[in-house]
C-alpha cells in the first residue's frame, strides 16, 4: 500500500501523529490523556523498539515481499519515516529524548569509535520499562542515511536530511546525551559553520573530549567560514598540548602565532585586546618546561623560548594594536633582550611601527600604566635609541619635536640641530639655537616663521566670505561687528590659525626665560620689543591695505588678539617705564590703535579685580555680623521647659536651683549652706553687677536729651533692680511656671 505516494504520504503522517501522540501522553486520535502511568512507560520503550528493528517480520509465513518495497531495506521502519519527513521525524524523536521522566538503558561512556557507529546489530535492552540505549537509534538513522549497499532507493531520502540529523546531533551533544565518530562530529561542526552558530560551536568545544574530533578537519571548516573565536579555541588547545606532552614546537609555535592572529581579527577591539593577557600567561607561565635539550645538555629549550621566539613575529601587528601594552610585554620577557628586539623591528622596515614602541616607553605612557616594568625599559634605553627617536619624531609629528625637546635633555644638541633644519621644524630648530647660546638668531627664526605662517593664514581667509557687503563691495555696518566675530572664532579652530598662535607662543617663552632676573641681562626687554615691533609691522608686510575691506577687518582681528597676548606676557616681564616709553617714543606718530582695545582691556581687568576685592570684604563684613548676631542668641537663649510637678513638690530654699533635663523635666536641687565668706563674696558680685547695669543704662546715648524708652519682657521687679533699688523680692525664691500680668500692651521695638 505504501508503494502509492498518496496512499504513502497518508499513512506515513498519520503514523507521525500517532507517534507524537503517544510520546506526548495522548491517546490517538482522541487526544485524551493516557492511563495509568506504568503504561505510558511500556509504551515508549515498545515503540523504540519497533522502530529499531532492523529487518521486517511478516505476519505471515508464506507472505511474499516485492524486491523493491521497503521492507527489504535494513531499518525498514525508519527509513520510511526519514524518507517521508526527516525533520518532523528527527523532532518527534526530540520529544523523547527531551522527557526527563524517560528511563534509558545505560550508555557507555568511551569514544565512539567508526566501528561502532556502523554496527546496527547490537543486543538492546528487554526491559518493558526501560527505552534502549539512544545511541542505538541515532546509529540507525546515521546507516540509513549512509544508504544501504544492498538496495537502490537510498537516494531517494531528501538531500536536506543530513542536515536536519546534524542539527539533531548538534543539539544533544551540547547536552551531553550522544555521542559520534571524529568525521561526524566535522560535519556536525560543518553545518553548524554553515548556519554561523559560532557560539554554539563554542559551547560544543567545550563540551567535548580532545580527542573525539580531528583539531586539523575541524580548524580547516572554522577558518573556511571566518569563525576567529571558534578557531581560537583549536589553537589554543594545540598551544596546550605543548605543555602537557611535548609535541612538536614548530605545530606549536604554528598555533600560537594563529591564536594571537585569531585575537587580531576579530571584530569586537575589546577582545582583540585581550590577546596582551593571553601571551603574557602563555609566556611567562611556560619558561620552566623543558621540551628537548642540543648538543650540549646545558642548552635547553623551554616553551618559553618557543613561545618567545614566535612572538617576535607577531610584534608589529601588536604594537600596531596598542603600543602600551606591548611595550610592557616586551619589558617583561624581552628586557634582556632588547637590542634584538629593536633590532628586528627595524629589519622589519615598518618606521612607524618603531616610532609607537619607542613613544610608549620614552613619553612616560608605559610608566603610568605599569611602575614596574615602565622604569626598567626606560632605563635600558640608550641615547641612541633617544636620538632614533627623535629622528622618526621629526619625521612622522614634528609637531611633537619642540615639546620633547623642552622636557628631555637625552640627545645632541648638535645633531638634532641639523634634524630639525633638514626637516624646517622652525620652533625646534630656535629653542636648540638658544640653548647653544644664539638667542638673538633663535628669536629670529621664530619670528620669519610667524611671518611665514601669518601670509598663509591671510590666503586662507582670502578664500572666506561674508554676507555682509553688498555687491559693491560697501559695508553694512548693522551686521559688523556680529559677522567679523564669528568669522574670527571660526578662523582660530584652523590649523593655520593655530599655527600661528603655536610659534607665537613659543616665541614670547623664549623672551621669558632670556629676560629674568635669573638669565642674561645683555638682552633685557629687547627681545620682547622685537616680537612687539614685528607684529605692529605686520599690516605693512602683509600689505592689508591692497586686500578687500572684510578679508583686512579679520586680519585685524587676528593681529589685534596676536597683539593682546604679546602684551599679557609682557606686562609682568618688562618693567613698565621701558613699556610705556616704547609705546610712546617708538610709535609716537602711529595713532595707537592697536594699544587702545589692548590697554582698555587690561583697565577693565583691574577694575574687575577690585570688584572681586570689594566684595570679598563686604561678604567677611557680613559674616562677621551675622557670627556676632548668633553669639548673642545663644547667650540669651533659654530652655524649654514641658514639665514642673517636681519643683511645686520641693521645698525652695535660697541655696535651690532648677535644672533642666534633656527632656524638659524641671527639678529642684538643693545646695548647702554656703558660709559667711560665701555669702559675703555674693553680695560683693551682687554690688559689682548693679554698678555694670547702671554704666550700660545711664550709658547708652540719649535722644533729645531723655533715655530712650524700649520695651521689653522685664517685669517692674527687674526694672527696679536695674536701676540700683533693691527689693526683697529680688532675693526671695520666686516659683517658676506662674506668669504676672501683662504690663506692656501694643507693638514691641
Amino acid at each position: 500500500v505504501f508503494n502509492q505516494p498518496s496512499s504513502f504520504q497518508r499513512y506515513g503522517y498519520k503514523i507521525l501523529l500517532y507517534l507524537r501522540h503517544c510520546l506526548t501522553r495522548k491517546s490517538f486520535p482522541t487526544g485524551s490523556e493516557i492511563t495509568p502511568e506504568s503504561r505510558i512507560v511500556t509504551l515508549r520503550a515498545e515503540l523504540l523498539r519497533l522502530l529499531l528493528r532492523t529487518e521486517y517480520k511478516a505476519p505471515k509465513s508464506n507472505m511474499e515481499i516485492k524486491e523493491d518495497s521497503y521492507r527489504k531495506h535494513k531499518c525498514p521502519y525508519i527509513h520510511i519515516l526519514m524518507e517521508l519527513d526527516s525533520k518532523a521525524f528527527l523532532d518527534t524523536i526530540g520529544i523523547l529524548f527531551d522527557d526527563p521522566s524517560a528511563s534509558f538503558a545505560d550508555t557507555s561512556d568511551m569514544q565512539e569509535t567508526f566501528e561502532k557507529w556502523q554496527n546496527i546489530e547490537g543486543e538492546q535492552s528487554q526491559e518493558k520499562t526501560v527505552c534502549p540505549d539512544r545511541m542505538d537509534l541515532v546509529r540507525r538513522i546515521a546507516y540509513v542515511l549512509a544508504g544501504d549497499s544492498t538496495a537502490t532507493s537510498g537516494a531517494l531520502i531528501a538531500s536536506e536530511a543530513l542536515d536536519y540529523f546534524h542539527d539533531f546531533l548538534a543539539k544533544y551533544l551540547l547536552k551531553g546525551l550522544v555521542r559520534a565518530p571524529p568525521t561526524v562530529i566535522c560535519g556536525v561542526i560543518s553545518r553548524m559553520s554553515a548556519r554561523s552558530a559560532q557560539e554554539d560551536i563554542i559551547k560544543l568545544f567545550q563540551v567535548l573530549p580532545r580527542n573525539s574530533y580531528s583539531r586539523e578537519d575541524v580548524l580547516r571548516v572554522v577558518e573556511a567560514n571566518e569563525m576567529s573565536r571558534a578557531a581560537l579555541i583549536l589553537h589554543k588547545g594545540g598551544v596546550s598540548e605543548l605543555f602537557e606532552n611535548g609535541t612538536d614546537s614548530t605545530a606549536c609555535s604554528n598555533h600560537f602565532m594563529s591564536a594571537i592572529d585569531c585575537y587580531l581579527h576579530d571584530e569586537d577591539v575589546r577582545f582583540q585586546r585581550e590577546v596582551f593577557e593571553y601571551i603574557k600567561n602563555e609566556c611567562i607561565g611556560g619558561s620552566t618546561a623543558i621540551i628537548s635539550y642540543g648538543q650540549n645538555k646545558n642548552e635547553e629549550t623551554t616553551v618559553h623560548d618557543v613561545l618567545r621566539n614566535a612572538l617576535c613575529q607577531k610584534l608589529p601587528l601588536l604594537i600596531n594594536l596598542d603600543p602600551v601594552p606591548c611595550a610592557q610585554l616586551v619589558a617583561e620577557i624581552y628586557v634582556e633582550e632588547l637590542e634584538k628586539i629593536l633590532s628586528s623591528l627595524e629589519e622589519r622596515g615598518d618606521e612607524m611601527v618603531f616610532f609607537k614602541f619607542f613613544h610608549a616607553v620614552i613619553s612616560g605612557d608605559l610608566v603610568k600604566a605599569d611602575a614596574v616594568s615602565g622604569p626598567v625599559l626606560l632605563a635600558n634605553m640608550t641615547i641612541d635609541h633617544h636620538q632614533k627617536y627623535l629622528e622618526l619624531m621629526a619625521k612622522f609629528h614634528p609637531d611633537m619635536v619642540y615639546q620633547y625637546l623642552t622636557t628631555s635633555a637625552k640627545y645632541r644638541v648638535e645633531e638634532c640641530l641639523k634634524l630639525c633644519q633638514e626637516y624646517e621644524i622652525a620652533d625646534a630648530s630656535a629653542y636648540l639655537l638658544e640653548r647653544m647660546g644664539n638667542v638673538s638668531s633663535a628669536l629670529q627664526l621664530m619670528l620669519q616663521t610667524l611671518e611665514g605662517r601669518l601670509m598663509t593664514l591671510k590666503r586662507v581667509v582670502r578664500g572666506l566670505s561674508l554676507s555682509s557687503y553688498d555687491n559693491r563691495g560697501r559695508f553694512k555696518f548693522e551686521r559688523n561687528k556680529l559677522d567679523i566675530h564669528t568669522m574670527v572664532a571660526n578662523l582660530h579652530q584652523g590649523k593655520e590659525s593655530q599655527a600661528v598662535s603655536q610659534i607665537l607662543t613659543f616665541g614670547l617663552d623664549l623672551c621669558e626665560r632670556n629676560s629674568g632676573s635669573s638669565s642674561n641681562s645683555e638682552h633685557g626687554s629687547q627681545l620682547w620689543f622685537n616680537v612687539l615691533d614685528r607684529l605692529i609691522n605686520a599690516k605693512g608686510f602683509l600689505r592689508l591695505s591692497k586686500e578687500l575691506p572684510e578679508h583686512s577687518d579679520i586680519m585685524f582681528n587676528v593681529l589685534s588678539d596676536l597683539l593682546r597676548i604679546t602684551m599679557q606676557r609682557m606686562v609682568p616681564n618688562v618693567p613698565l617705564p621701558d613699556l610705556v616709553r616704547k609705546i610712546t617714543t617708538d610709535h609716537a606718530g602711529n595713532r595707537l590703535g592697536e594699544f587702545r582695545e589692548m590697554i582698555s582691556t587690561m583697565l577693565k581687568t583691574f577694575v574687575s579685580e577690585m570688584n572681586v576685592c570689594s566684595g570679598a570684604v563686604n561678604t567677611m563684613h557680613e559674616d562677621v555680623q551675622k557670627m556676632n548676631v548668633v553669639r548673642f542668641s545663644l547667650k540669651v537663649r533659654g530652655k524649654k521647659v514641658s514639665d514642673m510637678s517636681a519643683t511645686q513638690k520641693a521645698h525652695n530654699t535660697a541655696c535651690s536651683i532648677i535644672c533642666i533635663n534633656g527632656q524638659g523635666k524641671a527639678s529642684i536641687v538643693e545646695h548647702l549652706d554656703v558660709s559667711t565668706t560665701s555669702k559675703e563674696s555674693g553680695q560683693h558680685g551682687i554690688s559689682r553687677l548693679r554698678n555694670k547695669r547702671l554704666m550700660k543704662t545711664f550709658g547708652k546715648s540719649r535722644n533729645c536729651g531723655q533715655l530712650k524708652v524700649r520695651h521689653g519682657m522685664m517685669s517692674m521687679p527687674d526694672k527696679i533692680f536695674q536701676f540700683g533699688e533693691s527689693s526683697d523680692a529680688a532675693y526671695m525664691p520666686r516659683r517658676i511656671g506662674i506668669l504676672g500680668q501683662a504690663e506692656h500692651f501694643g507693638r514691641l521695638k
